[in-house]
């Protein structure tokens, strides 16, 4: 049985409005019943998650300002994709500059991939387990965050209050269902 392909969008134009941490374009687009119109496109280079899990079972969060929301969040360790890294080495990299600390590169293990919001922007989120994790004594710290050491099931309490950020929510979801077992 042969695949049905959803009918494709025809692009008249494009318009860059910004291109730095991310691109936002505005695209002059046509759908495939004929409506034209102007629509915004976030473009971005994607992220990698990582949940830093301690000997004790301890995950490491950090603290950091977020200037769009205004103040503080509590945050799984996170940070952009370089280009030519792969995911699992920008886990590795945060790992160290945010949470300060490391493990083994066995104990890195791929949790999932998700579209943050697949209406308007193209990012990919890429989410790992860090497990037996240690404070890294050659860790420098490359940005203003403060890692808080706590239990799984107390920072899966605050989903929703400090834990503002969805993708750490998920990260932390995924994290705790991998532990006890599930999605092997």
């Amino acid at each position: 049985m042969a695949e049905e392909r959803e009918p494709e969008w025809i692009v008249h134009g494009i318009r860059v409005l910004h291109d730095d941490v991310v691109r936002i374009e505005e695209h002059d687009v046509e759908t495939p019943e004929g409506r034209r119109y102007r629509f915004p496109l976030v473009r971005s280079p994607g992220f990698a998650k990582v949940v830093p899990i301690m000997p004790n079972g301890d995950v490491v969060l950090v603290r950091q300002y977020r200037y769009a929301v205004g103040g503080q969040t509590l945050e799984v360790p996170a940070g952009a994709i370089d280009p030519g890294e792969e995911p699992s080495e920008t886990a590795w990299r945060e790992l160290a500059e945010e949470a300060l600390v490391t493990c083994d590169r066995s104990d890195l293990e791929p949790l999932g991939e998700f579209s943050t919001s697949p209406g308007r922007m193209d990012e990919r989120g890429y989410v790992f387990l860090a497990r037996n994790c240690r404070p890294d004594p050659t860790a420098v710290q490359h940005e203003p965050t403060l890692p808080v050491h706590l239990p799984l099931a107390d920072a899966i309490a605050l989903i929703g209050g400090e834990v503002l950020a969805a993708t750490s929510a998920l990260a932390l979801l995924l994290a705790q269902r991998r532990l006890a077992g599930g999605d092997r």
